[in-house]
Formats: C-alpha cells, sequence, structure tokens
C-alpha cells in the first residue's frame, strides 16, 4: 500500500480540505479526519486463507502464504481525478473494499530457499501499534486501511508448519517496503534482506520505526538488458532462472520476483496492481506513486505475456493461489 503523498502535501492536502463544508469550521483539517474515520468490514466475515503449494520442473517448490487480510478504500484500489483532487478523494473516500489477501511466496529452489516479502504480523492489530510514525501517518494507517492478522498467520509459524526454518532461507526479497511487506522482517533476524537499490533510495514513505532495529538490507543494483522489456533485472540464482525485475509505479524502485520455469513463467508482483483483472482491464491503483510508470510497468508485463506463458500473482489478488495451483497464463489480447 502507498502513502507518500499523504506526507509530501499534507499541508496543501489538509488546507484544501478545510474549504470542504463536510467539515465542522471549529476544528482543524486533520482533526476533522480523525473525526471522520470510515465504517470497516466486518472483520469476521475476513477468510483464513489455506497454504497452496505446488510442485514445478527442475526439483522447485512454490507455496502461496496468506499471512493475514487488510481492507483498503476503493479510493485506494482506483484511481480517480488527477492531481490533487486524488489525493483529496482518497482522504475523503468512506467506502471499503472486500478483504483480500497478504501474500508471502516461498520458492524453494535447489539452490536454496528464497521468501518473497515477509507478510503482515499480528501486533498489527493494537490500537497503538503506529504511535510515533506521525499524525497523518498514524490517520492513514488506522482509518484508511483495516487488518485481519492472528499470531499462527505470521510467516514463522506457517514456515514452520512446512519444516521450514528461518535458518534454511537463503534469502528474503522485498518487491518495496511497505509495511505489509516487511513487517514480517522480525522472523528473520539472521536472513540476508535483498533490496532494490532505487526503493531503498527513494522507499515511497516506508514507516522505518516499525522495522526491526538491525534492519541492514543488502542492496542490490538492476542492470537493463537481461529480461526484456522489463527496464532492469538482477539474477537472484546463478541459473539465471530467478530475477528481480524493475515494476515501477506502486513505488518509484518497485519490483518483482520473475521464476522462469519449462512450464510456464510465474510473477510475484507484489503491488503492480490488486488483482490481474485491474492489470487487463488498464485500471491503475488510485494510491500509487507514478501513474505513468504504471502504465509503463503494465505494458511491460503484458508484452511479456504475449511472448511467454506467464502467471501473474500479485500480492493482494485472492485469485492469485488458485492461478498458482493451475498455472493458469495471463491472457493478453
Amino acid at each position: 500500500m502507498n502513502r507518500r503523498f499523504f506526507l509530501e502535501q499534507a499541508a496543501t492536502a489538509t488546507a484544501g480540505l478545510a474549504m470542504l463544508p463536510l467539515f465542522a469550521a471549529a476544528q482543524s483539517p486533520v482533526q476533522r479526519l480523525l473525526a471522520s474515520a470510515p465504517a470497516a468490514p466486518d472483520a469476521a466475515g475476513a477468510p483464513v486463507v489455506p497454504v497452496t503449494s505446488v510442485a514445478l520442473p527442475g526439483g522447485i517448490k512454490v507455496h502461496a502464504i496468506s499471512t493475514g487480510q487488510v481492507a483498503v478504500t476503493t479510493a485506494f484500489l482506483h484511481a480517480g481525478p488527477a492531481g490533487f483532487l486524488r489525493k483529496a478523494n482518497i482522504l475523503l473516500n468512506r467506502q471499503f473494499a472486500g478483504w483480500m489477501p497478504i501474500y508471502v511466496w516461498v520458492i524453494e529452489h535447489p539452490e536454496g530457499v528464497f521468501v518473497v516479502d515477509t507478510g503482515e504480523n499480528s501486533a498489527v492489530t493494537n490500537p497503538d501499534y503506529f504511535r510515533g510514525v506521525g499524525l497523518l501517518n498514524e490517520y492513514v494507517n488506522t482509518h484508511l486501511f483495516r487488518f485481519e492478522v492472528a499470531r499462527e498467520q505470521e510467516i514463522d509459524r506457517q514456515l514452520g508448519r512446512l519444516g521450514i526454518r528461518a535458518a534454511d532461507v537463503r534469502a528474503v526479497v522485498l518487491t518495496h517496503l511497505h509495511l505489509d511487506h516487511t513487517d514480517g522482517l522480525r522472523h528473520f533476524p539472521d536472513t540476508p534482506v535483498l533490496v532494490n537499490r532505487a526503493e531503498a533510495a527513494h522507499p515511497y514513505n516506508d514507516l522505518p520505526t516499525l522495522y526491526p532495529a538491525a534492519f541492514t538490507p543488502t542492496l542490490v543494483d538492476l542492470q537493463a538488458g537481461p529480461v526484456a522489456p522489463f527496464r532492469g533485472a538482477y539474477p537472484l540464482t546463478k541459473a539465471r532462472d530467478l530475477w528481480l525485475v524493475s515494476t515501477p509505479g506502486h513505488t518509484p524502485g518497485h519490483c518483482s520476483v520473475l521464476l522462469q520455469t519449462p512450464q510456464a513463467h510465474y510473477l510475484f508482483a507484489g503491488d503492480v496492481s490488486y488483482t490481474q483483472a485491474q492489470l487487463l482491464s488498464n485500471d491503475l491503483p488510485g494510491a500509487n506513486a507514478s501513474l505513468s510508470l504504471s502504465r509503463q510497468t503494465y505494458q511491460a508485463i503484458q508484452q511479456y505475456a504475449a511472448q511467454q506463458p506467464l502467471v501473474y500473482l500479485p500480492s493482494h489478488d485472492a485469485d492469485a493461489a488458485h492461478r498458482l495451483a493451475t498455472s493458469a497464463p495471463l491472457r493478453v489480447a
């Protein structure tokens, strides 16, 4: 999920909102926002998503593990008006969409176990979890998002049930630095964590106060050319069948992980889009850092899917695990 615009233009946005008759004149804009929280979906309706495990050619296994559920407002899911109006629409929107999974992808490869993102932890549901991240960020994370995460859903417990220990993991690979992708880092204190250098340089409103104190990721540089049409790529294996590829838009340095097998190619796409249908209809998420970069990324993925059988697996798509299980390729016109 993306939140930078709340920090970049907080003064502008709140000043603009102050002119809207929806809010009482006696309150400051931020106070008005805090007093007008949107209704949340019923937590009892959040599904518990079972692990999906698939054996692929070459001795590779992939596990889709949901570390809980998240719900966001429809303005986060779908881009509305451009510029300031898009930002104001997100702040004012009162309509929550349904629950979405928070997937972690575990790839058992002959060269080691790779964990793509780390998901959420159950502490995120505590009322004081976001204290200390700033007033506006606290508002965004407690009023425009809803989380449902049990301790048993955290990545360490679910890996344990698969017989995988943190010590068995060769590397954690982060698609980007938003909390629902980094909040499980606490379970990998001694595991190398790989991050695109461009993402670390311009993290687009991560919440570093929530990182583990010892978080020191290994920064990697993507090179142009190895995996066209993606603008940059970094090999994660000596076999050069597992790649970190550039997919900016949600954040400026956002990446996806691409697994290439003889059967099909699998793109663990982070937050490129929330669903496959969104990609196919060129429906851009409302909270992305750059809509123009998002369009370019959509085009690159669609071009790749026209050349290779590509299974598209974003982190919050309820149908992603089924597509993994069936190797259902992305069908582009």
